[in-house]
C-alpha cells in the first residue's frame, strides 16, 4: 500500500476529497503525530509506545512485547482498534488504545508501518534449533493436511515476512509474544480474524504444536530466511489421510509414502528435485513458466492432497487417452500440458531434467498404489448440480467476502515484499491461460469445495462453490495457446461445453477477445 493511498484514506476518513496537496499535508501531519506518540506519548498522560516496544519498534523480547515496525498500516490500526473497542483483550493494551482516537490510532499505525524492521543475526549450518522447533518447523513449512492445516507460510510467506496489508509477519516477533497470541485464539481472547481463520488453525494445535511454531519463528531474522536446522525430523503422523467419503464408487483409498522415506542416491535426489520443482515452480522451472504460479497452488501439500488433483493418483492412470488432444497421452505429456495451459507458458522436451524429476516425483508419492485403478481422492470433487443455476452476483459477492482477503479484490492475488507470489492470481495475466482445467466451471467448483478458502475446505455449499467457480471463470484471462485466430471458432473447436465460460459476453464483454497472447514476461 503507497503513502500516497494511505493520505487518500486518511482525509478520506475524515469527509475531504484530498488535492495531492492535501495528501502529502495528510501524510506528513499523520507521521508527525505518530511519531509523538511514539516517542512521548500523548499530552493526556498516555506514556511513549517506545517505552515497551523499543525506541525503533524493535520490541522487547525478554517482556514479550512484540516489535511494531514494518507492520502492515491496515492491520496494525485494525488491532488498535480491536484493543479500542474491546474485542481484543490485553490489560497492557485496552486502556492505552481506547484512549486514543481514531485519528491517533491511525498515526500510530501510519509511523510504525513506515520504519524498517530490525535485522537480527540468524544461526545457520550446525547451529540447529531446539528439538522442538523440528515440530515448528514442519507446521511452519509443510502443515498439517491430514487435519486440513495448511503452513503457516502459505498465507504468511516462505520466511514468515507477512504478506500484503492484512496478513502480519512473524518471523521475529518473541517467543512469549507468539505463544501467547495462539494461545488467545485458542480461548477466544482475541478476534479469531477474517473468516475465522485462526480460530480455526488455533483450534487445531496442541500446546505442543504452539511451543514449536512459536519457537520456530522467533528464531527467525525477520529480514532474513528461517534458521532451517540440517534436517527436519519427519513422521508423526503428519500424512494426508483424507477425511472424506469416497468420490467414486469401489474407489480404492491410497496413502503416499511419509515425507523423509525417500531413498538415498541418485534416486534421492531427483525425487527431491521434483518436489523443488513442484512446490516452487518459478525458481526452479523459470524457463517453461508464463506466470508466477507453482504447481502447488492447484495441488495442494505439494501433491500430496487428496481432493486437490494429488499427483499419486494421477500418476498411476496414465498413459491414458485424452479427448483434450486427441492421442493417447504419456504422464510425462500430460505434465507438459501442465506447463502450457495452466502454467501458461511452454512444455518442456521429453526427457527434459525438469520433466525426469516431476514425473519422478509423482512415482514416489504413488510407490505402492495399483495402476490403472482410479484411486478415491483423485481429481477434484464431482460436484451435484446446484440448486439453482450459477449467479455470477453471487458469485462475486461471495468472492468478495471470503476469496479477496488472499487473492485481491481484482483476482490478481498477493506477493510478497520480495515479489514472490504467496497466492496466485485466479484471473487476469499472471493466472492459467482459457486452456487450463481450473478455467473449466465444474473443475473450479469441485476445488474450491474441497479446499477454500484454505483451511476451511467444506464449509461452502454446493452452490456457493458454483456460484464463485462462474464468477472467477468469467473473467478475462491468458488466450488459449490453441486459439485459432477466431474467438468464435476457438470456443466451437475446444470450448464448446456449459462449463466453458470462453466465447461468452459478460459485462457486454466477449470473454477471450481481450487475453493476451503472449505469456507473461519473466
Amino acid at each position: 500500500m503507497t503513502r500516497a493511498w494511505l493520505a487518500l484514506a486518511l482525509a478520506a476518513c475524515a469527509g475531504a476529497q484530498p488535492s495531492a496537496v492535501s495528501a502529502r499535508n495528510a501524510i506528513s501531519a499523520a507521521l508527525t503525530l505518530g511519531h509523538a506518540i511514539a516517542e512521548h506519548g500523548t499530552p493526556a498522560g498516555l506514556p511513549a509506545c517506545a517505552s515497551c516496544h523499543g525506541a525503533r519498534g524493535e520490541g522487547l523480547a525478554a517482556a514479550g512485547y512484540p516489535r511494531l515496525a514494518g507492520l502492515p498500516v491496515s492491520y496494525f490500526g485494525e488491532q488498535l482498534d480491536a484493543y479500542a473497542h474491546g474485542s481484543r483483550r490485553s490489560a497492557a493494551m485496552q486502556p492505552i488504545a481506547s484512549l486514543l482516537g481514531a485519528r491517533e490510532r491511525r498515526a500510530v499505525a501510519l509511523y510504525y508501518a513506515g520504519l524498517p524492521p530490525p535485522r537480527q543475526r540468524i544461526a545457520t549450518g550446525a547451529q540447529a534449533l531446539p528439538v522442538a522447533a523440528d515440530r515448528g518447523a514442519r507446521l511452519a513449512r509443510e502443515g498439517r493436511w491430514s487435519e486440513r492445516l495448511p503452513a503457516c507460510s502459505q498465507c504468511h510467506g516462505p520466511d514468515g515476512e507477512g504478506v500484503g496489508e492484512h496478513i502480519p509477519p512473524l518471523a521475529g516477533q518473541p517467543l512469549a509474544y507468539l505463544r501467547d497470541q495462539l494461545g488467545a485464539w485458542q480461548s477466544g481472547a482475541r478476534p479469531a480474524g477474517p473468516l475465522g481463520l485462526m480460530g480455526v488453525i488455533a483450534g487445531k494445535l496442541s500446546a505442543a504444536d504452539v511451543v514449536g511454531v512459536a519457537d520456530y519463528y522467533a528464531s527467525v531474522g525477520p529480514l532474513g530466511a528461517a534458521a532451517r536446522p540440517p534436517s527436519i525430523e519427519r513422521g508423526g503422523g503428519a500424512g494426508p489421510a483424507s477425511a472424506r467419503e469416497e468420490a467414486v464408487a469401489g474407489a480404492r483409498k491410497f496413502e503416499p509414502p511419509p515425507r523423509g522415506s525417500e531413498p538415498s542416491g541418485e534416486l534421492g535426489r531427483v525425487i527431491a528435485r521434483g518436489e523443488r520443482i513442484f512446490t516452487e515452480t518459478p525458481r526452479y522451472a523459470r524457463a517453461y513458466i508464463g506466470n508466477p504460479l507453482r504447481c502447488e497452488s492447484c495441488h495442494l501439500d505439494a501433491g500430496r492432497l487428496a481432493d486437490s488433483a494429488p499427483l499419486w493418483a494421477a500418476y498411476v492412470l496414465y498413459p491414458a487417452y485424452r479427448a483434450k488432444n486427441h492421442h493417447v497421452n504419456t504422464f510425462a505429456e500430460r505434465l507438459q500440458g501442465c506447463f502450457r495451459y495452466s502454467m501458461n507458458g511452454r512444455a518442456p522436451p521429453l526427457g527434459s531434467p525438469t520433466l525426469v524429476a516431476l514425473e519422478t516425483y509423482a512415482y514416489w508419492l504413488a510407490r505402492g498404489a495399483p495402476t490403472g485403478v482410479r484411486l478415491a481422492g483423485q481429481g477434484y470433487p464431482r460436484l451435484s448440480e446446484p440448486p439453482l443455476p450459477p449467479n455470477y452476483a453471487r458469485g462475486a459477492q461471495l468472492y468478495a467476502e471470503r476469496c479477496a482477503l488472499c487473492h485481491g479484490i481484482d483476482g490478481a492475488g498477493q506477493a510478497n515484499a520480495a515479489g514472490q507470489a504467496v497466492f496466485p492470481a485466479l484471473w487476469g495475466r499472471a493466472s492459467f491461460n482459457w486452456g487450463a482445467g481450473m478455467a473449466s466451471i465444474d473443475q473450479a467448483a469441485g476445488f474450491v469445495a474441497a479446499n477454500m478458502p484454505l483451511a476451511l475446505g467444506g464449509t461452502l455449499s454446493v452452490q456457493q462453490a458454483w456460484d464463485v467457480a462462474l464468477y472467477l471463470d468469467a473473467h478475462e484471462r491468458p488466450q488459449d495457446p490453441r486459439f485459432t485466430g477466431s474467438v468464435v471458432a476457438t470456443r466451437a473447436r475446444f470450448h464448446d461445453s456449459a462449463e466453458s465460460m470462453y466465447g461468452r459476453v459478460v459485462n457486454g464483454h466477449l470473454l477471450g477477445s481481450g487475453a493476451a497472447a503472449a505469456p507473461l514476461a519473466r
